[in-house]
């Protein structure tokens, strides 16, 4: 099993579309999108609205790699001249990936390698055929120190799923990196690759920080985007 690891610096706060400063005399636009390639080197962006930018001016940004379904907050202008297929037209002025990962099934062999450190979810929705989780969990900035976080689905035993409610579990392992420190973090974990046919929507299990095990659901159906407002390139590396 591929072990993606996570080794968070400083505070992250997320937004779909606000706008702020990233130098004094230049304004931008913040949205949280998918990757879509095209066809060799073009790309655009499914954004969690359900609209597709397309990065018209990438003179900002030549050195970014696209990956087909990767999760990434999009800095941009807008482009006044307006592209048949497209809601936006942008000059994308950074790109921030955000960790994207598969949920993935716990069975008796992942149990010690996924763990269950002490992790807190402080807020998730669905967008872009997402969950996407914003956590906070105890660390160091030690880069030797890498913590792995995961959404997983229990194959040991029979799911008892009264509620109707697809039980998933938010698991840290922090391996043994010093808890000094409190750490944010956001993840999104594809959808697409379970099966959530006749759920109401999703239960998860974290065990939290200060309150020990605790359950959080989303309803399919009724899913409000939150909206955060923030100033400034978010101070964080990915991994």
């Amino acid at each position: 099993m591929a072990k993606n690891r996570i080794f968070i610096l400083g505070l992250i706060s997320i937004a779909i579309f606000f706008q702020s400063c990233l130098k004094d005399e230049e304004t931008y636009s913040l949205a949280i999108g998918t990757t879509k390639l095209i066809e060799g080197n073009r790309y655009y962006f499914d954004i969690d609205d359900n609209e597709k930018m397309l990065p018209n001016d990438t003179s900002s940004i030549q050195d970014y790699k696209a990956i087909d379904g990767q999760r990434a907050f999009i800095y941009f202008s807008l482009l006044d001249k307006k592209i048949s297929g497209y809601d936006y037209n942008a000059k994308v002025i950074h790109i921030e990936n955000i960790l994207t990962k598969n949920i993935i099934p716990l069975t008796e062999e992942t149990t010690d390698s996924i763990g269950d450190d002490r992790i807190n979810i402080t807020n998730m929705w669905l967008g872009g055929e997402h969950l996407n989780i914003e956590f906070q969990l105890m660390g160091t900035l030690s880069s030797q120190k890498p913590h792995m976080v995961n959404l997983v689905q229990k194959q040991m035993a029979t799911n008892n799923n009264i509620d109707e409610y697809l039980e998933l579990e938010f698991r840290h392992n922090a391996h043994n990196d010093p808890p000094n420190q409190l750490r944010n973090g956001i993840v999104s974990f594809r959808l697409k690759n379970i099966n959530t046919n006749n759920y109401k929507g999703i239960k998860i299990r974290a065990n939290t920080i200060y309150d020990g095990i605790k359950y959080y659901t989303i309803n399919f159906t009724h899913n409000p985007q939150i909206i955060k407002k923030n100033k400034g390139i978010l101070n964080r590396q990915i991994n």
